[in-house]
């Protein structure tokens, strides 16, 4: 038995006085109402109600229900009603998890202007360089290079890109000049460690794409410390272009055989269907769109 129908019932038949008015209301059959109101009585071991010819009225023992029942029922209209405003409203603790890189690179100086227009949520910010379970993490948005294989979620494009190979201006001028593959060995490449393997620069050549060992004095583990490392002139990296897009732009790093470049993964924000019909992720996903926006119709920003 649906005890909280069960109530409404009750104080529906109290107050109109008979089940032939009470289920007109409802539109459905007295039966159906007087069966319900059995069950309840049956299940409080009273009885609530007295049956006439000319209708109903409440027995001492239902009169005494019909008080609480009506306090209780006014608690859950409340509940009810907070929690249609918080779905309005975007509120409550958000869990965001998006690669270290872009954080520190894109977010975080983006930030302060989100929490501000969002003073009632609670962000949670995961750094995670794998791509996490958003389900079993709990997680209501995630930003991740590469679309998602789960057809099971939304993934929306944030950002284009491609490989690109760069240095800084006056790395560039200070070595020997770099016009094809064969001029790596002449220079420092400054490699990239994943998942303890050197992962291979890629370019494209006669049609095809063709790999390159980075070999230098320099190994790093994570993508911020590659572009740390390419910006204190330390040498020359490839990388996603998204990585370092803005140094691009501004002239601080510049790309080196452009004709050589292949596409790379994109860079996507994924959510559970059903979070984008809630307001504090439906916030965040459209922060997070327009923070990328200037990378999203061009492979490289530069």
């Amino acid at each position: 038995m649906d005890r909280l129908t069960a109530f409404r019932t009750l104080v529906l038949v109290a107050e109109t006085g008979s089940f032939t008015a009470a289920a007109a209301k409802l539109s459905t059959v007295p039966s159906a109402l007087t069966k319900r109101i059995s069950e309840l009585e049956k299940s409080l071991g009273a009885q609530l109600l007295h049956r006439t010819t000319h209708g109903v009225v409440l027995t001492d023992e239902g009169a005494l229900c019909l008080e609480r029942i009506q306090r209780v029922l006014e608690e859950v209209d409340d509940i009810e009603q907070q929690l249609a405003s918080r779905r309005q409203e975007a509120a409550g603790q958000l869990r965001v998890s998006m690669p270290a890189a872009m954080g520190q690179i894109y977010v975080i100086p983006q930030l302060d202007r989100f929490l501000s227009a969002h003073r009632s949520i609670r962000l949670t910010l995961d750094y995670s360089d794998t791509p996490p379970d958003l389900l079993e993490n709990r997680l209501d948005v995630a930003v991740r290079i590469g679309k998602p294989r789960d057809g099971g979620f939304i993934a929306r494009r944030l950002a284009r890109s491609r490989r690109v190979t760069c240095a800084t201006p006056h790395y560039i001028a200070s070595h020997a000049p770099l016009t094809t593959l064969k001029d790596l060995q002449d220079h420092t490449c400054i490699a990239l460690l994943v998942d303890g393997r050197i992962r291979s620069w890629t370019f494209a050549q006669d049609g095809e794409q063709v790999a390159h060992t980075p070999r230098g004095g320099l190994t790093v583990s994570s993508g911020l410390a590659l572009r740390e490392s390419a910006l204190r002139g330390l040498g020359i990296a490839q990388c996603n272009s998204i990585l370092v897009a803005p140094e691009l732009r501004a002239g601080q790093l510049a790309e080196l055989l452009p004709q050589t470049s292949v596409p790379s993964e994109d860079l996507y924000v994924v959510y559970p269907p059903n979070r984008h019909a809630v307001p504090r992720a439906k916030v965040f996903i459209d922060f997070i769109r327009g923070v990328f926006k200037p990378y999203l119709q061009e492979s490289l920003a530069g």
